[in-house]
């Protein structure tokens, strides 16, 4: 039984091994080669080339005249119209671009100046606090002075 399923399953390897190298074969017989595409191609010589490149600038210069000549339509100020256009649309991105940039550079100085005061730095506090206006604290004397008899001059028991 198992040499059966093994022999069958040879024969499917073999059949589809021989079907893949048919349809490459076809594929390979279905592409067309660069020369059978565009034929048999020289290359330009230089009197050939400037006489090409006349004829499309003449063409060029038809089709613009063409455009010209149209009833009621006025090509040199569509032409302004578009640069304008793009300019001021240009300017409008660039605008939006740097405000954009401000409103970074203010949310990232608030949020600085946040973290700053959530830390709580004590030195900072200290400084703050050192040029408040308003009556000063008297220093509380030292209690060896407070003696009555000035006997003491170390801690009194």
């Amino acid at each position: 039984m198992i040499k059966k399923v093994l022999s069958s399953l040879g024969q499917i390897a073999a059949e589809t091994v021989e079907k893949a190298a048919q349809e490459t074969v076809n594929m390979a017989a279905g592409v067309i080669t660069g020369t059978e595409l565009v034929g048999n191609i020289r290359p330009m010589d230089e009197e050939e080339s400037v006489k090409v490149k006349a004829e499309e600038e003449r063409k060029k210069q038809e089709e613009l005249e063409k455009l010209r000549n149209v009833p009621g339509r006025q090509v040199e100020k569509e032409i302004e119209e578009v640069k304008d256009e793009k300019k001021k649309k240009a300017e409008e991105e660039e605008r939006q671009f740097l405000e954009n940039i401000k409103r970074q550079r203010e949310a990232e100085e608030a949020e600085r100046n946040q973290r700053v005061d959530e830390t709580g730095n004590p030195e900072r506090e200290v400084k703050k606090k050192q040029f408040v206006p308003g009556p000063k604290k008297k220093q509380q004397p030292d209690p060896a002075s407070l003696s009555q008899t000035s006997e003491f001059k170390g801690k009194i028991d």
